[in-house]
């Protein structure tokens, strides 16, 4: 069993002084630990996502068994360098060099000032589009931003934590920008691979889907058992197995060209390749947090990402049975996923197959009617940021766990100022359900990282 540290909670009079009021969440190292965080936009499900990530990362390779974390980016985010270079010239301006290296680090400083610079001087807009995990760029945010109503306080420092950077290996598919200008933007321990699907890695109902080869057709018959039965996945050793079946005769039938038209695709489209050393699957490791980098650095077909999705989650359940590794993967805007029937198959083969072979799920949406029962029913611990974002959910939680009535209670705001404080006053808090058995409010713990 691995413990991270969840957050700050009520105190607590049966524990140690210095351990009150701290919160942690056991995880389990032979069965999954499923999570659900839910809650408005706003209030920071990703953020909060962010440092669950890094206790991952940390607390189980502290116990010896790194896992593999794969997280699912959707977007970057413009404001955080605009936020970072606001932070470093208000910074410079009113503070000396040896306070501001006591506060950041003179590493973590020294960099920032490097980054501010190359972004001041960035004519050509190459910078200045952070991922929302820009886990390899330390958080001066949460060490600058005060905590809410406590003036003594930063965000950070109400936990004891300071700015830090988690080495993080991002995979990019057909990349929009330079491979060095997205691995500045998300700091210096990140690493960015322009990624690929290898011919072999791939199943032919992927082909399929890729290139809506219909199921009862002639063609699509005579490439799936060239593909999965015959197991011969390079397409131009296809092309001349149809070629063989064709008449010498005669011009090329339409079955021929739609086998063309599909090898074509496989060996011109960037996102693929024959070389499987070069298969982004070869490159998931648990030395690193993995990102699949779905945002705009990425160009993408939503049906592309869940095929992707897919792919990783059939590669996870293999190495977790090869090694019996941990899996983590960390899905943001769960929903998204929900609505193609790839995307749908990887959730649910990680729900099904991942509590007896510990791949975990930690996953986060702003509605629960967009889910399906099995995400809900089948995640060990649920949690809620700031408030629901409906009435729908507030019944949906009541059925599901048994003191959500009697423990969880939300704030009404008379006027719009009272709106705007309670907002701010609940961001980054909310209430956990352990086992969805004992719920608390709680402090959720704040990222080291950008």
């Amino acid at each position: 069993m691995v413990r991270i540290n969840l957050g700050i909670g009520r105190t607590d009079s049966m524990k140690k002084r210095g351990e009150r009021t701290k919160r942690h969440l056991n995880l389990k190292n032979d069965e999954a630990n499923h999570i659900t965080l839910l809650g408005k936009s706003g209030y920071g499900k990703t953020t909060i996502m962010r440092g669950m990530v890094e206790e991952i990362y940390s607390s189980y390779s502290d116990a010896g068994i790194p896992p593999i974390i794969i997280v699912i980016e959707r977007k970057v985010d413009t404001s955080k360098p605009k936020k970072v270079i606001e932070i470093f010239h208000e910074e410079t301006e009113k503070s000396t060099e040896k306070h501001i290296y006591r506060k950041y680090g003179d590493g973590i400083w020294n960099y920032i000032e490097h980054y501010v610079k190359e972004l001041e001087k960035d004519k050509d807009l190459r910078y200045g589009l952070m991922g929302d995990f820009a886990i390899g760029f330390p958080n001066i945010l949460g060490k600058y931003t005060k905590a809410g109503m406590d003036e003594y306080k930063t965000l950070l420092g109400r936990h004891g934590l300071s700015p830090a950077a988690y080495p993080a290996r991002r995979f990019v598919f057909r990349p929009r920008r330079d491979i060095e200008d997205i691995a500045f933007d998300n700091g210096p321990l990140t690493e960015v691979i322009s990624s690929k699907l290898a011919y072999p890695d791939m199943p032919f109902e992927i082909i399929a889907d890729m290139n809506n080869l219909g199921e009862q057709s002639r063609y699509s018959a005579i490439l799936k058992n060239i593909w999965d039965i015959s197991k011969i996945r390079d397409p131009k050793e296809v092309l001349m197995i149809a070629e063989g079946s064709e008449n010498p005769n005669s011009g090329p039938s339409q079955t021929y060209l739609r086998i063309e038209e599909t090898m074509n695709r496989l060996k011109t489209d960037l996102l693929f390749t024959g070389d499987l050393e070069n298969s982004f699957l070869t490159k998931l490791t648990n030395k690193k947090i993995n990102i699949l980098d779905f945002s705009q650095n990425s160009e993408l077909e939503t049906y592309e990402e869940c095929l992707i999705f897919k792919l990783v989650v059939q590669n996870a359940i293999n190495v977790a049975i090869k090694y019996r590794i941990p899996v983590f993967f960390v899905v943001d805007e769960v929903q998204n996923f929900m609505k193609d029937k790839n995307g749908k198959w990887a959730i649910d083969k990680i729900l099904r197959e991942g509590r007896s072979l510990c791949i975990n799920l930690i996953c986060a949406t702003q509605y629960t009617d967009n889910l399906p029962k099995d995400i809900l029913t089948g995640s060990s611990h649920i949690g809620i940021m700031g408030k629901l974002a409906s009435n729908t959910d507030t019944k949906t939680l009541e059925k599901l766990i048994p003191d959500f009535k009697d423990v969880v209670d939300f704030d009404e705001p008379g006027s719009l100022s009272e709106y705007e404080n309670l907002k701010k006053k609940l961001r980054f808090r909310g209430y956990f359900s352990y086992n969805k058995d004992y719920t608390e409010h709680i402090e959720y713990r704040q990222p080291q990282s950008l």
